[in-house]
C-alpha cells in the first residue's frame, strides 16, 4: 500500500525529529512512529478490506481472484521453523512474493503459540523463550520489511488455546524482548499491531491484565503502533459501542496515536443456526459497521471454508465453499465493493434498529439502509429532478428504480438485508 507524502513543514520537522531521535535506538523506533500506523494506509475504500487464507491451500489463482473481487490485503499467519508447529515447512517467503505478484499487500501475523513458549512455566526458563521468540519475530520481519505492509504480533493470546494462562506473567517481557529487537533495525516496520485480542481489551474482566499491560507498555514505547482485536458477535452493528469504549480508554491511557484494526472477524453459515442468505446480509452489515465507526482496516474470516461438514461452525466460515464455489456473501459483499470504491464516508446514523450509512461518490451520493432485525420504512433524500436508482444485493444483484416519490424523497423499506440508493445528478 502506499503511504500519504508530508508537506514541506512536516518534512523539516522530520528532519528535527531524526537529530533528536540519534540518541539510541529505542527513541529513533520512537520518533519514526510519529509517521506510522494504519492511519498512514492510502486505501480505495472506505475502509479497506483483506481476507484470511490459509498459507498451505492457497493457489496463485485464488490470491488474483481476491484481487478481482475488490480485497486490497491477505492476512495469514508466520510461525517459527519448528516441525512441532509448522510440519510441512512452508515457505513463507514465496508466498509473500506469490501476494505481491497478485497486486495485494499482506497482513502477517507472528504466532506465539505453547509449542513455542512450552506449555509449562517451567519449559525453557530463565528467559530464553522470550529471546527465542522476539529474535524469530524480529528476523522474520527484518527479512520482508519491504513487501509486508501489515505486521501483527500474536494471535488470540487471552484464549488459552494460543497462550498457556500460567504464562501470562512472561508475556510482557516478551513483549519487552520483542520491542528492544526490532529496535535495532535499521528500517523498522511502519505498522505493528498487537495482539489481535479475541475479547474487548480495557473492558472489565475480559482480558487479563497482564496482556493489556504489555500493549500499553510496547504502545507508549512506540513498538506497537496499532491494536488488533476480533469483534465478533451476533448482532454487527453493536461493535460500534464497543469500538467508542476503546477508543476512549486509549485517548485515557494517552494513545491517542494507537488506531484499531478489526483483525479477524466472520460468520459461518451452518445447519441449523444460520443460512448461507443470512451470511451473505451479516458479512455485508460487518463491513458497514466498520465503515460507520471509521475503523481503516477489516480482515474477513475467511476465504474458503475449512471443511464440508454442514453442521460444524468452524468448518463454514469462508466467503468460498471448500470445493471453490461462491457463496451469497461473495457476491453480495464484492457487488457493494463494485459500487463504493473511490467512495468516502459522508454520515451514519442509526435510530432502534434502523441504520443509515451515507457515502459519496464524487457528485453522487449513496445511501445504504438497513435495519437489525423486522422491517421498517425509510424515506431516501432524494430532490426533483435527481437521478435515483436502487441497487438489491440479495438473493442477487438487481438495478432498478427507487419508487414511490414522496416530500423529501422516496419512500422505501428496509430489512436486515442492505439495501443502496444511488443519488446523483
Amino acid at each position: 500500500m502506499k503511504f500519504s507524502s508530508l508537506a514541506p513543514a512536516s518534512k523539516r520537522m522530520l528532519g528535527a525529529c531524526k537529530l533528536l531521535c540519534a540518541a539510541s535506538a529505542l527513541a529513533a523506533l520512537s520518533c519514526a512512529a510519529q509517521a506510522r500506523g494504519i492511519s498512514e494506509l492510502n486505501t480505495d475504500y472506505p475502509t479497506a478490506l483483506s481476507v484470511q487464507i490459509d498459507p498451505s491451500d492457497i493457489s496463485d489463482e485464488d490470491l488474483n481472484e481476491i484481487r478481482a473481487a475488490g480485497f486490497e490485503f491477505v492476512r495469514f499467519g508466520v510461525r517459527p521453523p519448528l516441525k512441532s508447529v509448522n510440519p510441512g515447512q512452508i515457505d513463507y517467503s514465496k508466498l509473500i512474493r506469490r501476494v505481491r505478484n497478485a497486486r495485494l499487500d499482506a497482513i502477517v501475523t507472528l504466532f506465539g503459540g505453547r509449542e513455542i513458549w512450552g506449555h509449562e512455566p517451567s519449559d525453557l526458563g530463565g528467559g530464553q523463550r522470550e529471546k527465542l521468540f522476539a529474535n524469530f519475530a524480529a528476523e522474520f520481519m527484518n527479512a520482508h520489511t519491504a513487501d509486508v505492509a501489515v505486521w501483527e504480533l500474536w494471535n488470540e493470546p487471552d484464549y488459552k488455546t494460543f497462550l498457556n494462562p500460567a504464562l501470562f506473567s512472561n508475556f510482557e517481557t516478551a513483549t519487552a524482548e520483542f520491542c528492544n529487537s526490532i529496535a535495532q533495525l535499521k528500517n523498522p516496520p511502519k505498522i505493528v499491531m498487537g495482539f489481535g485480542f479475541a475479547k474487548l481489551p480495557f473492558n472489565q474482566g475480559q482480558v487479563p491484565p497482564q496482556l493489556e499491560n504489555a500493549f500499553v507498555s510496547g504502545a507508549k514505547a512506540n513498538c506497537l503502533t496499532d491494536i488488533s482485536i476480533h469483534p465478533y458477535r451476533s448482532v454487527p452493528e453493536t461493535a460500534i459501542a464497543d469500538y467508542g469504549k476503546l477508543r476512549a480508554k486509549l485517548d485515557q491511557l494517552q494513545l491517542g496515536k494507537v488506531g484499531i484494526v478489526a483483525s479477524e472477524w466472520g460468520y459461518a453459515s451452518y445447519l441449523p443456526v444460520r443460512d448461507r442468505n443470512t451470511q451473505a446480509a451479516l458479512v455485508l452489515r460487518e463491513y458497514l459497521t466498520n465503515v460507520a465507526a471509521g475503523i481503516k482496516l477489516l480482515n474477513l474470516y475467511a476465504w474458503k471454508d475449512r471443511g464440508t461438514s454442514v453442521v460444524s461452525r468452524e468448518d463454514n466460515f469462508g466467503l468460498k465453499s471448500k470445493a471453490g464455489e461462491k457463496k451469497e456473501a461473495f457476491s453480495s459483499l464484492t457487488e457493494f465493493l463494485k459500487i463504493a470504491r473511490t467512495s468516502k464516508k459522508v454520515s451514519y446514523d442509526s435510530n432502534g434498529s434502523l441504520n443509515k450509512l451515507v457515502l459519496s461518490r464524487g457528485t453522487t451520493l449513496l445511501h445504504v439502509v438497513w435495519t437489525q432485525n423486522s422491517d421498517q420504512n425509510v424515506v431516501i433524500p432524494a430532490a426533483k429532478g435527481k437521478k435515483c436508482t436502487r441497487v438489491d444485493f440479495f438473493p442477487q444483484l438487481h438495478h432498478g428504480s427507487c419508487g414511490n416519490p414522496v416530500e423529501g424523497g422516496v419512500a422505501a423499506k428496509a430489512s436486515s438485508y442492505p439495501v443502496l440508493f444511488s443519488v446523483a445528478d
